[in-house]
């Protein structure tokens, strides 16, 4: 009776314990996920698990021989992660155990827990395609089937092992059945492990409360009145019926077999999930188990978010199940990766302890993580395969895998084509985009044949027999072009018969810069009749009116291809528009694009410009040739300047969904080698390859295997009205770099960090301010970002183009750190000021007309006026600072004014933001924390007020995202008119400094206010 009391005392305090914490632990359970915070985690807990593969657990005093059936589990999860991994250093892994191994199957010959792993070695194969990966594996089942154990059906205290007797069989034993089956395609496999499965089902499937017992010892027995159903147990029951359907199409007679048990057991774990998130080591017995226990928590996870993602589960009822259960897995995480609370080895409920794990509860959690992946939006990303770290330190990346990544992208877009008359039109994303008709889906399909093709081109140079999705390339493209002169066929292009050319213009000019890259492959082998018709039909566009903007080098390429090509060209206009086009040009590197500087200056005039040189105006027009040529070399000493110390790009301008196109300038330096041998070649690779990896290793770079209208995932406020799905491959240009030989510096140059290295020292200041252009590039060594200010002062009222003057510029900086969150038409605003307008039809009004005023003693002036409120301009003072921003403004208006300022904003990449206040010199201090950056916002001087506030769907990398806000009011009377705001960052781990938060005390920050002169 004693002992009796003492236990149930026990269960007691534990309880209360934990209902204690319920609260804490709800608000975490309720975080938002991520494709970026599952993928940080699972690669946390994946890689400390490989560090200590070897040692022991459960209490065994050796590690477990690599083919237990605990490191079996343990590689089926590891093995889903290896597939959604940036690099394939876990597919490594797992090769090195097949070796080790010889690829056999564990010592005894009927029992299941010595199967499981053929599973991961069958998926090795499918992987590597090496027959010596699965021979074994079918030689064992083949044996099996050819010798049937006698035994019986009932485990009868481990008597009985060569059948399917405990219910943990049915996770090691019959996927490995249902994997060969599919490999080999013979169904004899299937066959005899449905049979086998069945009898299992029989035996240990309670029909009552669809659940399984873990053996035959249960069936009879209670717990406080309860029947036994051990957690662990249902969990590698109902994660191996995942793995089973995963085998077999939907409707076919074991995946409805499958389906059924799958569908009785999901519907009640969701009745008996914990509030704590997890499941109770005794199912029905939540009471009296409230320990947490996440190895069966992960293997019901990854269970109910497989249905989900396949269909089978109702979202809206699963969902919050689910984003519980994987919310309350990560709150088990140790700092350093491992997963605690599982459950030592066992046959039954029994204990966990935080800080203990076992290779199981990591391959499940992986496992688990792979299909909340899937289903909060994660994509497949590009895998680097065999990285180089001894080229390239820093990235990997070798010339190779530009191949692989632009190969990667056509694939993508080849898996809408299944017949060569099929066009590239892909799914139409957000609201912005076009087609808003079916009048616009002529020039959307062009828009996917041309730029495909800035992709497609490189490669088919390599290889002119490309093959994808059973399509020939290369026939491909030239089918389709010929289309485009076909009046009966519906991509036909009628000749230009007005004189605005429009989007056609610019599809054409992409279609003559492949014909100078490629000309064996799409040009040369038309007939006569064929290039005459193209021709007079590209001509008719390239020979007319254009936008007095970037959008003459279209109209230069169609004209200059085909005077190469001998025909009749208007060569007054082609050379009118290769000045105009030199007209442009700012020093520096910068092209003003007309109106703005963004990375059209870039991405257009200077890649289009050396290309342009290399591949006809070297030989036609040399003097012309020579002056781009002049333009193009500044871009070595300043725009390296503009990439973080990852080599990642700042959010900045329209256009910006084609990401990439922004390195395309850097490769092309290589066709100047005698002048640029003083370059830092392994920088700008570098440089180039983080910024692809930047993107097409994002979760949600891809939607529809297409890359999004977006920075990372789709979001509408960075789109423009004249951009389709097919808009993006413009990023194709960054491939064209493979024109460059094998053998050029730039492929060759070990990777480096540059100027991060040595220029850019930390606890400094690194401004880079440009005369002529008048834009800053700012470079903070403590947290590895740059920033640029630019100007814009474009209205959006009565303006044909008012995104000039959106978010995409008239923001008062851009940061590759902190991309820029959307304005918020309820007052919410970050990295601006936000005028309160009293107009009922737009109540808050951005900061959007900027003048460029000067920049003296590291203070950039701008002048910041009102478009709807009148005689209104604040004189803007910016102070870059070793680790953020000191803003000392002034306000000139002649009628009050209610005035909102906004830091950068933080999205909930974790699912959090964190916040705090502190108290310096009298003065609220608000720091929000999202666990990778942490922002201060410290109101010096002037505001009245200071809030965090946190919205949705206004930032490019997370559904939320929270920003601090300052706000004042201001009277022409009042004596004070000036602002000083400081807006901090750091890293995220180290807290601020008390130091670090009184910036008003610094003695050089005074004497720097001191300095200011608006005048």
């Amino acid at each position: 009776m004693t002992k009796k009391i003492n236990s149930t005392l026990i269960v007691f305090i534990l309880f209360t314990y934990f209902l204690s914490n319920a609260q804490k632990i709800d608000s975490n359970l309720q975080r938002d996920i991520t494709p970026i915070s599952i993928q940080k985690q699972m690669q946390r807990v994946a890689d400390w698990q490989i560090d200590h593969f070897r040692e022991t657990y459960s209490g065994r005093d050796k590690p477990h021989h690599i083919a237990d059936w605990t490191n079996g589990a343990l590689y089926v999860g590891m093995t889903k992660f290896a597939k959604m991994a940036k690099d394939d250093r876990y597919w490594q892994w797992l090769n090195t155990i097949g070796k080790k191994q010889k690829w056999q199957l564990h010592q005894r010959k009927y029992m299941a827990d010595d199967h499981v792993v053929g599973q991961t070695f069958l998926e090795l194969f499918r992987k590597f395609k090496d027959t010596t990966m699965i021979t074994p594996t079918k030689e064992r089942l083949d044996w099996i089937m050819q010798n049937p154990s006698q035994q019986p059906i009932t485990l009868d205290n481990y008597k009985h092992l060569e059948r399917w007797t405990w219910c943990d069989a049915l996770f090691m034993g019959p996927p490995v059945w249902a994997k060969l089956s599919k490999i080999t395609g013979d169904q004899k496999y299937t066959d005899w492990m449905l049979k086998e499965y069945e009898v299992t089902k029989q035996h240990l499937f309670d029909k009552d409360e669809h659940l399984f017992f873990r053996d035959n010892s249960f069936i009879d027995q209670l717990d406080h009145g309860n029947k036994i159903f051990w957690s662990r147990g249902n969990g590698w029951v109902f994660g191996g019926l995942t793995l089973l359907m995963d085998e077999y199409e939907p409707g076919s007679e074991p995946y409805e077999y499958f389906k059924d048990i799958y569908l009785k057991m999901a519907k009640k774990l969701i009745k008996i999930q914990t509030p704590q998130g997890h499941w109770s080591m005794s199912l029905l017995n939540q009471k009296y188990y409230p320990t947490p226990e996440t190895s069966g928590t992960s293997f019901f996870t990854f269970g109910l978010a497989w249905g989900v993602n396949h269909g089978l589960l109702d979202r809206k009822v699963y969902e919050p199940h689910i984003k519980k259960a994987w919310n309350a897995l990560n709150n088990h995480i140790t700092a350093d990766g491992m997963l605690g609370y599982v459950q030592p080895i066992g046959a039954g409920p029994d204990k966990s302890f935080k800080d203990q794990t076992e290779v199981y509860g990591t391959g499940a959690f992986l496992a688990a993580g792979s299909e909340v992946y899937t289903m909060y939006g994660g994509q497949r990303i590009y895998q680097i395969s065999k990285p180089d770290y001894k080229k390239s330190p820093k990235t990997g990346m070798t010339r190779e895998h530009w191949l692989d990544m632009a190969q990667y992208i056509l694939e993508g877009a080849f898996s809408y084509v299944h017949d060569i008359d099929d066009p590239l039109k892909f799914p139409k994303l957000g609201k912005v985009s076009y087609p808003r008709g079916d009048w616009q889906i002529p020039v959307e399909k062009l828009e996917g044949l041309c730029r495909t093709l800035f992709v497609a081109a490189p490669l088919l140079k390599e290889n002119p027999d490309l093959t994808i999705n059973n399509i020939k390339i290369a026939d491909y493209y030239r089918h389709n072009i010929l289309n485009l002169i076909n009046e009966s066929h519906p991509s036909f292009i009628k000749d230009k018969d007005k004189d605005w050319p429009g989007q056609t213009l610019v599809e054409f000019g992409a279609l003559a810069i492949s014909f100078f890259t490629i000309p064996e492959v799409v040009w040369d082998p038309l007939s006569q009749k064929q290039k005459d018709i193209l021709a007079r039909k590209m001509i008719s566009y390239g020979d007319g009116a254009t936008v007095p903007s970037n959008w003459k080098f279209f109209n230069i390429f169609v004209l200059s291809f085909f005077k190469s090509q001998g025909y009749d060209v208007n060569e007054k206009l082609l050379v009118d528009y290769l000045n105009k086009s030199l007209d442009h040009y700012r020093d520096d590197g910068w092209y003003n694009d007309n109106p703005a500087y963004d990375y059209y200056s870039m991405w257009a005039f200077q890649m289009y410009a050396a290309y342009w040189s290399e591949v006809f105006g070297n030989e036609h027009y040399p003097e012309i040739a020579k002056k781009f040529k002049s333009n193009f070399l500044d871009i070595k000493d300043t725009y390296p300047y503009m990439f973080s110390k990852n080599g990642e790009m700042i959010m900045w301008g329209r256009s910006i969904s084609y990401r990439i196109a922004s390195i395309s300038p850097f490769p092309f330096l290589g066709f100047y080698p005698e002048e640029t041998k003083d370059i830092n070649w392994g920088w700008t690779r570098r440089i180039s390859s983080g910024v692809l990896s930047q993107f097409l290793q994002h979760p949600e770079f891809l939607k529809d295997n297409i890359p999004t209208l977006g920075f990372y995932g789709q979001f509408d406020p960075a789109n423009q009205y004249y951009s389709c799905r097919g808009s993006v491959f413009w990023m194709g240009k960054a491939f064209l770099s493979l024109l460059l030989t094998k053998d050029n510096e730039f492929w060759n140059a070990t990777e480096n960090d540059g100027a991060w290295e040595d220029e850019l020292v930390k606890d400094k200041v690194h401004n880079k301010f440009f005369e002529t252009s008048k834009i800053m590039l700012t470079n903070y060594a403590d947290i590895g970002a740059s920033e640029i200010r630019a100007w814009c002062d474009v209205p959006i009222t009565g303006v044909k183009e008012p995104f000039r003057g959106s978010e995409n510029y008239n923001k008062l900086s851009y940061n590759s750190a902190f991309p820029w969150q959307a304005d918020d038409p309820n007052g919410i605003v970050s990295m601006n000021y936000m005028f309160k307008t009293g107009v009922d039809t737009i109540p808050y009004e951005p900061g959007r007309l900027y003048t460029f005023k000067k920049f003296k003693d590291g203070i950039y002036y701008r002048d910041l006026k009102s478009e709807i409120i009148k005689d209104v301009t604040i004189n803007l003072a910016d102070i870059p600072l070793k680790n953020g921003i000191l803003r000392v403004d002034r306000i000139n208006a002649k009628k009050p004014l209610d005035l909102i300022l906004g830091h950068y904003s933080l999205p909930h990449i974790n699912g959090y933001i964190n916040t705090s206040v502190q108290k310096i010199n009298n003065k609220e201090v608000h720091i929000i924390d999202n666990g990778i950056y942490q922002l201060a916002l410290i109101p010096v001087k002037g505001w009245e007020s200071i809030t965090s506030k946190t919205t949705s769907d206004l930032h490019p990398e997370a559904k939320k995202s929270t920003v601090l806000n300052i706000s004042t009011s201001y009277t022409p009377n009042q004596k004070n008119n000036e602002l000083i705001t400081a807006m901090l960052w750091k890293k995220s781990g180290k807290p601020f400094t008390k130091k670090e938060l009184s910036i008003a005390d610094d003695i050089q920050i005074k004497k720097k206010i001191r300095t200011l002169s608006f005048e």
